[in-house]
């Protein structure tokens, strides 16, 4: 019940623009923490604590290194720009176009970190998605969508390996079966919102 409450706080709070999304994160972390304390948690407790989020947050930040890294190499090569210029040019229908885009999103997904991959990709593909007529909102919430639905998908999902690094006791194959609902109703929702853009342009009509 506690856990659910601090949920409804930052989900009402980030809908009723009292703070945004990373605020939020921070709020939940504060509300966490004073249910810690109400229930008798003192210094020993919040230096464990402490210990334990600094240990994760490395494991975090040495894969989004590598990710970094990953991408760079990437856009040195100029591979993202190859492959955006090589779809941008085949004569084919506007929505197939679309398609090989999300499949690039999704496979380099699958090993780089989100924010480096949008970083690299979309000064190259936003222009692609202007001449075919695509609203930018709307591929912005599909691509978004695409890149994390990469991010789970096995073999290689990157947070997969950042759920292990938090549970090392549970198994690599057991977490693959739990993310497998999740990954089937991101693709039936991907599908909707490709098939009818209203969906995701509602709040700006």
């Amino acid at each position: 019940i506690p856990f659910s409450f601090i949920f409804i706080v930052i989900i009402a709070g980030i809908f009723l623009g009292l703070f945004t999304p990373t605020e939020g994160a921070a709020v939940g972390a504060f509300a966490s923490w004073g249910y810690a304390v109400v229930k008798g948690m003192r210094l020993d407790g919040l230096k464990r604590s402490l210990v334990e989020t600094l240990a994760l947050s490395a494991v975090v930040f040495f894969m989004l290194l590598g990710a970094e890294a990953l991408g760079y190499f990437i856009s040195v090569s100029r591979m993202s720009n190859t492959l955006a210029t090589w779809i941008g040019g085949l004569d084919v229908s506007p929505m197939i176009v679309l398609i090989c885009i999300l499949i690039m999103y999704f496979l380099l997904g699958l090993f780089m970190d989100a924010l480096a991959m949008l970083v690299i990709t979309i000064p190259v593909v936003y222009p692609i998605i202007l001449a075919l007529g695509f609203d930018p909102v709307w591929f912005g919430i599909i691509a978004v969508l695409t890149v994390e639905l990469g991010l789970i998908t096995p073999p290689m999902g990157m947070n997969i390996f950042v759920i292990k690094a938090v549970a090392p006791h549970i198994k690599l194959a057991d977490m693959f079966r739990g993310v497998a609902p999740f990954i089937v109703s991101d693709l039936i929702r991907l599908i909707v919102l490709v098939s009818f853009p209203a969906i995701s342009l509602v709040l700006l009509s």
